[in-house]
Formats: structure tokens, C-alpha cells, sequence
């Protein structure tokens, strides 16, 4: 997909009392994540305050999902919580059958590090380590060394990067810092992958075609859950949930 078949949509209307049935949109698709009354609360007593406030929401196993909303909407939050990096203050989160808010620090680590891949807008690449060697690292839990390295090198060839595997992050331009995170997050054949504002550090034309190439991974059936604040990126979505006050508001089905 280029930068160009990018379509703006129409602002979402107002949520109705219901949302419907993903089974109702798409009865093709299994789901692979449920999330019900989620509530995350930052802090204690008269200093707490509701990040993410009462969600359910349900996603299809292959479906792109767009978050949006202003700064301090809680979308971020929501994404964290989804992919298991941070834990709901109460509710249930569900991911191809596991309750992962029920997990011990321990088997939810590795629960996230072989069925997540994360990408992050600040790319947290080791500096001191190579393109490859980056990518390798999160293929460390569940490959063997030999297999992991061939894999990281599959991955950076499938983002145009096979010239640079031995470079270093400093080395490297925004755009293919960013090209390495979404191969780290690719590598392990996630089942769910996490874009939190890929391309806010990047320039536009730069930023596009780091999208379009994370956009790539929806032909291999993985699940996206993208953050943005771009609603030019997030019409290629195949539903926009908008978020405000910590509460998702409306939510849009792609045309």
C-alpha cells in the first residue's frame, strides 16, 4: 500500500447504547481479544485518576483497529493494556483464550514476548548492539541461537534493511530505526501486534512508508491494534475507536 491510496473518512458519530456484535460485522473471523468493563486508575485516594474508564471491546483475529482521541484520551493506556504491558486496575482482558490480566508477572512476560510484537514511536533500540542484533534479542525466549539469527535477517530483508544488519541504531536514519523496531516486532510471528504512534518521530513521507509497510502484515492474517493521532492513517483501519475522558465514544467500520 502507498502513501497515496491513504483516504481521509468522515468523523465518527456518537456511540450508540450498544456496540455491535463484532460476530455481526465479520462472522468469518474468530475473535482474539475481549476486553470487559476495563478500568485503569493511576494513583490512590484524592490523587487518583481513571486513565481508561469502564471499556469492552472485541477484536477479530486479522482486524486492523485504529485508537484515536486527543492527549490524555487513555488510548495509549488502553493499547498497553491490551498487549499486556501494564494490568487493569479491574475488569477482564482475554487474548486468544488466556486471561492475561490473571497472569503472574513472570507467565505474563513470556505470554507477551512470544504473542506480542510491540512498536514503539521512540523505536527503544540498544544502542550498543546491531540491526540484527536487536531483532535477534526478541527472538531470544522461544528460537534457537542459529535459527534466531537467520530469522532476524529474514525480517530486516522484509523492510528493505539487508544491506544494514550490522550497523548500529546511531548509524542508521529515523526511518530505519523504526524499519528495525517494526522487524523486531515482526520476527516472532505475533499473533497481536501494538503500533503506538509509529511514525509521530518520523517525517510525512518517511512516516508513510513506515506505515505502509507495517500495514504489509494484515496479508499474513496478524491482528493490529494502532495508536495515532494521523486520521489520514487511521482510515486505512478497518475500525476506528475514538476515545475521550478515558471512555471509547465512537467507533467507525471502514467503508
Amino acid at each position: 500500500m502507498s502513501p497515496e491510496t491513504l483516504t481521509l473518512i468522515a468523523s465518527p458519530t456518537e456511540a450508540p447504547a450498544s456496540w455491535p456484535s463484532q460476530d455481526e460485522l465479520d462472522p468469518s473471523k474468530e475473535v482474539m481479544l475481549e476486553a470487559r468493563d476495563v478500568t485503569r486508575i493511576w494513583g490512590k485516594g484524592q490523587a487518583a485518576q481513571t486513565a481508561v474508564d469502564r471499556v469492552d471491546l472485541t477484536i477479530k483475529r486479522g482486524e486492523v483497529v485504529a485508537l484515536v482521541g486527543p492527549s490524555g484520551s487513555g488510548k495509549s493506556t488502553l493499547g498497553a493494556l491490551l498487549a499486556g504491558i501494564d494490568r487493569p486496575t479491574s475488569g477482564s482482558i482475554v487474548v486468544t483464550g488466556t486471561r492475561i490480566d490473571q497472569l503472574d508477572d513472570d507467565a505474563l512476560a513470556r505470554w507477551r514476548g512470544r504473542h506480542v510484537g510491540i512498536v514503539f514511536q521512540d523505536y527503544h533500540l540498544l544502542p550498543t548492539l546491531t540491526a540484527s542484533e536487536n531483532v535477534e534479542l526478541a527472538l531470544k525466549l522461544n528460537r534457537q541461537r542459529t535459527r534466531r539469527r537467520s530469522t532476524a535477517r529474514a525480517a530486516l530483508a522484509d523492510v528493505g534493511l539487508a544491506d544494514k544488519i550490522h550497523r548500529l541504531p546511531s548509524q542508521l536514519s529515523g526511518g530505519e530505526q523504526q524499519r528495525v523496531a517494526i522487524a523486531r516486532a515482526v520476527a516472532v510471528q505475533p499473533g497481536l501486534l501494538l503500533a503506538d504512534e509509529p511514525t509521530g518521530s518520523l517525517d510525512q513521507a518517511t512516516g508513510r512508508a513506515v506505515f505502509a509497510q507495517l500495514m504489509n502484515l494484515r496479508s499474513r492474517g496478524t491482528t493490529i491494534v494502532f495508536i495515532t493521532h494521523d486520521d489520514e492513517l487511521a482510515a486505512v483501519a478497518d475500525r476506528t475507536v475514538r476515545m475521550v475522558d478515558g471512555r471509547i465514544v465512537s467507533a467507525m467500520v471502514a467503508s
